[in-house]
This record gives C-alpha cells, sequence and structure tokens, in this order.
C-alpha cells in the first residue's frame, strides 16, 4: 500500500506530455505509482481563488497544473533508472 510514509516523488513538474510517458513506463514495468494533480489557480488566498483575485488573462494553460507522481521508496531506484 503505497502511504506518505513509504513513498518519494519520482516527478513533479507541469509537463502533461512527459506525465504520462512517465506513467505508461511505470505501468509496462509493473512498478506501483500514485499521482497528484494541483491547480495553481484554483488555491485560496483569503478573499477567493487566485484566478478570481487576478482572473486567467495571461495564464499558460499547460502551467497551471502541477503533477507528482509517488513510487514506493523501495522501487524508487529502479523507476529513476526505468524513466532516464
Amino acid at each position: 500500500m503505497l502511504t506518505i510514509f513509504n513513498t518519494m516523488s519520482l516527478y513533479i513538474g507541469t509537463d502533461m506530455k512527459r506525465f504520462n510517458e512517465i506513467r505508461d513506463i511505470l505501468d509496462a514495468n509493473k512498478i506501483k505509482y500514485k499521482y497528484n494533480t494541483k491547480n495553481h489557480l484554483g488555491e485560496w488566498t483569503g478573499r477567493g481563488t487566485v484566478r478570481g483575485n487576478t482572473g486567467s488573462f495571461r495564464n499558460v494553460s499547460e502551467l497551471m497544473y502541477e503533477y507528482d507522481i509517488k513510487v514506493l521508496k523501495s522501487d524508487y531506484e529502479e523507476a529513476k533508472y526505468f524513466i532516464s
């Protein structure tokens, strides 16, 4: 079971194409993983969200989301080898 105590981040970034490539590689090599996506413009800042306060003008849609792939600590070195 993947928990916060026994996982390490393998990839943190904003490139969706690379995110999907890594997931495909991990699936092909039967390495268990979990992932999180985070929308930075949806974060609350006190008086509403970032997007609500500033709008979405001039915000690059590719940079709105941050992707984080986590694998077991015991599989980290193997996973790192496969994605490089």
